[in-house]
């Protein structure tokens, strides 16, 4: 049988709650097929028996066509009137009455081996509760004519109200069922026998009523097929041994102790044969009657519905607090556990500590090998994790690559210390991931605390991120001061997020030259920000917070836009230019991007031959192919592609072969090594014949000294941008520099600035 994922789980605990508690059959019924339609996503559900439906969905009232449906039963498609062709699967519930649960969807698919479980799952419950149902309504009309009756259909109205609203545990139902099995039947033996998880073949009783301690000792543990209870687990049906020391099947040391007579019904959970139900008597003169048997088989019932709703409510609580990817609790899990720690702090004096866990450069090893790499090694970190860990610390996954821990008992920062350390030992062993090799490390931040009210997570996450920003692959400690810190970033993502509303973005150009005549070619994009009160904030103090917040988005759309506008009027007053605008890989994220490529250059007038987009090389290296598809629609576009700081990341370069690019920009590490050591010239002239041979034009970045101009026209670079030619500035100071540079001749350079500034974009 397949197992059951947490989807189908749910589909199966909403179908059985809706179904359950339906007052008659008809209603049942009818609650059903839409449930089961609703949840298979399906066209059409009906209930087909002896020949007849007894409900349907999915057509107009008085047009069901009954002869197809009841053919259907057998048949994997069928041909609807209106719908056309359709695929179709069924189930049985009361085979006796021909009684089937059917699905039809117009799909060229067939149903999947998960939904097919579903739907014999369904068609159990359906049975499950006629039966309930039947015997419920059977106890209503027989409620004026015995007492017993009466009594009967009390207990189980009870037994159910318990269930359905779920005011007892599941071992209270299964006693009370026991119970109202020896009141209602007067017999001096009642018990319920389940079969043992660990053990198939064998049966434990789990609750009992008038045994005697001596019989109840020498009969608890059973083989399955022995007995009463052993026999209707084995046949799946209600028994009765009316000469029970004379019947082959029973058991021995029951019969030696004078058990007279015996009935069994089985008892199921999600339809599985998991127990049986049974009376015994040691009195010869009291006879097990078909009065006892309806009320044996009604508590089975009965106790079949609280054992099955038992199992939902299990599943559900576990996929509410459960990861599902690596089973680890999750975060309203761990919160939960943390208060509770807190709460016994308070009282015994004793630290609770916090460790938060995030896996360094995860991002980059989930977009190079993909995402089923990313979750297999996610699985990996989390068992490394919790085998660190002593009984009662409390692992969980938070989400993405973070993972907090949860230590009670601890003695102050050392102790915990200890755990962050064995933790970080462990992230350091390589990882064998899809037949690779990966070496990776993590951040840890902790924090301690003695009280509730101390928001020791926040305190913890805060440390981690200055064990991050402190170099990684290391632990530090919550320190009153990151607060602030962490308050100032608060205020500067609301600062951002204002800035998009009003439009506080400004767009630099740095002019893009010939190495060797000083030539204006083109120039980059890069956006500053407009700051009401900060004044210019450039580009390295909240980029990275506005691709963390996705607000990247918007501000790249307003500076794409822009920069064609630029473009078009430097080409009127200047002649050929280009012009360079940087995407990130959020940006490629992003489905409308061609579109707002597209829409950017029709509306300015820009010819898509003068736009170079530039991206990263990690962006090339993934394994996100709609990411990649984007790429070439863009090059499509007419558009030239650029990679920007080249040589800093993979050494992998098939990416250069397999992608249309056009312009490869030299990283200014490279740049600056060239003129300060032979390696430094060595690198850069790699990059330069690597160029050369993929026919990619090189840019050189970051171009401060003179000897470094040299040196990449030496190496063969045609192009290069930085300082030495001209800083960014605003689109008048570079008019004014274009018209000034083509007035008086390109090859008087100006002196390399003093200072330095970031012009990263």
């Amino acid at each position: 049988m397949a197992v059951p994922s947490t989807w189908s789980t749910q589909q199966l605990a909403e179908f059985l709650a809706a179904v359950s508690i339906a007052p008659d059959s008809e209603r049942a019924a009818r609650l059903a097929v839409q449930r089961a339609a609703e949840g298979l996503e399906a066209e059409v559900a009906a209930i087909v028996r002896d020949g007849a439906v007894q409900a349907s969905i999915g057509f107009p009232q008085g047009k069901v066509p009954t002869a197809e449906l009841v053919a259907a039963v057998s048949h994997p498609t069928m041909l609807l009137p209106g719908l056309g062709r359709c695929r179709t699967t069924a189930a049985p519930f009361d085979e006796t009455r021909g009684a089937w649960l059917l699905i039809a969807r117009i799909s060229d698919e067939g149903f999947s081996a998960e939904e097919l479980v579903l739907v014999r799952s369904m068609a159990r419950v359906i049975g499950l509760t006629e039966r309930s149902l039947s015997v419920i309504e059977s106890e209503r009309a027989l409620r004026e004519a015995s007492e017993r009756k009466t009594k009967l259909l009390g207990r189980l109205i009870q037994i159910k109200r318990s269930i359905v609203r779920r005011t007892s545990t599941i071992e209270d139902v299964l006693e009370s069922v026991v119970a109202a099995l020896s009141d209602l039947t007067g017999h001096d033996m009642a018990f319920l026998r389940m079969i043992d998880p660990n053990n198939p073949d064998c049966a434990t009783v789990v609750a009992s009523r008038g045994f005697p301690a001596d019989l109840l000792e020498s009969v608890r543990h059973a083989r399955v097929g022995v007995g009463a209870s052993g026999t209707a687990i084995a046949e799946d049906r209600t028994v009765l041994f009316e000469d029970y020391a004379g019947d082959a099947r029973s058991n021995p040391d029951s019969a030696q102790r004078g058990v007279r007579s015996a009935m069994a019904a089985p008892v199921r959970k999600q339809g599985e044969v998991v127990g049986a139900l049974v009376i015994g008597s040691t009195e010869a003169t009291k006879p097990i009657t078909d009065e006892h048997r309806e009320a044996l088989e009604a508590l089975a019932e009965n106790a079949s519905i609280a054992l099955t709703d038992a199992a939902m409510v299990d599943a559900a609580f576990h996929q509410a607090y459960h990861d599902s990817l690596t089973e680890l609790p999750n975060r309203p899990a761990f919160l939960n556990r943390l208060d509770h720690a807190l709460a016994i702090a308070e009282r015994t004096g004793n630290e609770v500590a916090v460790l938060f866990l995030d896996i360094d450069r995860f991002k980059t090893v989930n977009d190079s090998l993909g995402h089923a790499a990313g979750d297999q090694l996610l699985v990996a970190v989390a068992e490394r994790l919790s085998g660190c860990l002593r009984d009662g610390d409390t692992p969980a996954r938070f989400g993405g690559d973070e993972f907090a821990v949860l230590l009670e008992g601890v003695d102050g920062h050392a102790d915990a210390e200890d755990v962050a350390n064995r933790i970080l030992a462990e992230m350091r062993r390589p990882f064998d991931i899809q037949g690779r090799q990966l070496l990776l490390s993590a951040s840890v931040g902790i924090s301690t605390a003695r009280r509730r009210g101390e928001d020791v997570l926040r305190d913890a996450d805060l440390a981690m991120y200055r064990a991050k920003t402190g170099g990684r692959d290391r632990h530090a400690r919550f320190e009153p001061e990151m607060h602030e810190a962490l308050v100032e970033r608060l205020e500067l993502e609301a600062d951002l997020r204002r800035a998009v509303d009003r439009d506080e973005f400004v767009v630099h150009y740095q002019p893009i030259v010939e190495l060797a005549t000083g030539d204006i070619l083109g120039a980059e994009a890069l956006v500053r920000w407009n700051h009401p009160t900060r004044g210019l904030v450039p580009p390295g103090a909240f980029i990275p917070l506005a691709e963390e917040t996705q607000l990247i988005v918007p501000i790249g759309r307003r500076v794409l836009r822009a920069a064609c506008e630029q473009a078009v009027r430097w080409l009127d007053r200047h002649g050929e230019l280009t012009m360079s605008v940087n995407l990130s890989g959020m940006q490629l994220a992003q489905p409308n991007l061609v579109r707002d490529v597209e829409e950017a250059l029709r509306d300015s007038g820009l010819p898509a031959e003068h736009l170079t987009l530039e991206i990263t090389e990690t962006v090339l290296m993934g394994d996100d192919e709609p990411t990649m598809n984007r790429l070439r629609e863009l090059k499509e576009l007419g558009v030239r592609l650029a990679v920007d700081d080249f040589g800093t990341g993979y050494s992998s370069l098939q990416y250069l072969r397999d992608f249309p690019l056009d312009i490869l920009k030299v990283a200014k590490s490279f740049v600056d090594g060239i003129g300060d050591e032979a390696q430094g010239v060595a690198l850069a002239r790699a990059i330069v014949e690597l160029g050369d041979s993929c026919e990619l034009d090189v840019v050189g970045e970051g171009i401060e000294l003179s000897e470094q101009r040299q040196g990449l026209i030496d190496l063969g670079c045609r192009l290069g941008q930085g300082f030495l030619f001209a800083r960014p500035a605003d689109p008048q100071t570079i008019d004014a520099l274009l018209s000034e540079r083509r007035a008086a001749g390109a090859d008087q350079l100006p002196e390399p600035p003093s200072a330095r500034e970031d012009a990263s974009h």
